[in-house]
């Protein structure tokens, strides 16, 4: 038998691979812009954002999955808007660690806050997505034209079958055993 891989979370990458880390520099980035900006949340300087972007995604990697899968119900129920509530509980867990590190003034805070540090971080984020594209668009130009070799060799290949005296199509067939009746008669 197959196992089944499951996998709660939507875009979580391995805490070892070096995706992980370039998305927690950018919600390092996204906090310290939030916390500046406004009034939701605040950090005592750029180390504590940092601590703080390390915590919420681990949290998200850890304890976010566990989180969504008890709350599915709720989550169908309200068209996947708990997933606000969620994330505003792992925001306040991470104000609880950390303490005077990292402050959020209360759940709807927390709700807002996790709301602009998305945007933010896919704001940040959109150049590395373009480079990503741009790569998988020429690897598959570049895939693309090898695949359209094997293409155009099976077609001469086809060709030279039928130049051979092969049949090309039903009509060709249709043809020759007319001309084979006419030549038997």
């Amino acid at each position: 038998m197959g196992m089944i891989k499951m996998q709660f979370s939507g875009d979580n990458p391995s805490i070892l691979s070096s995706r992980f880390w370039t998305k927690v520099l950018l919600m390092t980035l996204a906090i310290f812009i939030t916390c500046y900006l406004f009034s939701v949340a605040s950090v005592t300087n750029i180390w504590s954002a940092l601590l703080a972007a390390i915590v919420i995604s681990l949290l998200n990697s850890f304890i976010k999955p566990i989180l969504v899968m008890f709350s599915m119900p709720l989550m169908v129920i309200s068209l996947g808007m708990f997933n606000l509530v969620i994330n505003a509980f792992i925001v306040l867990f991470a104000d609880y660690i950390l303490g005077s590190r990292f402050e959020v003034n209360g759940f709807f805070d927390a709700i807002l806050f996790s709301i602009i540090i998305t945007i933010i971080a896919f704001l940040l984020e959109i150049p590395e997505k373009i480079r990503q594209t741009k790569k998988k668009i020429e690897d598959a130009m570049n895939g693309g034209a090898s695949g359209f070799n094997k293409r155009e060799q099976a077609f001469d290949e086809y060709n030279e079958h039928v130049d051979d005296g092969g049949f090309a199509d039903y009509e060709d067939l249709t043809d020759k055993e007319k001309e084979d009746k006419k030549d038997k008669e």
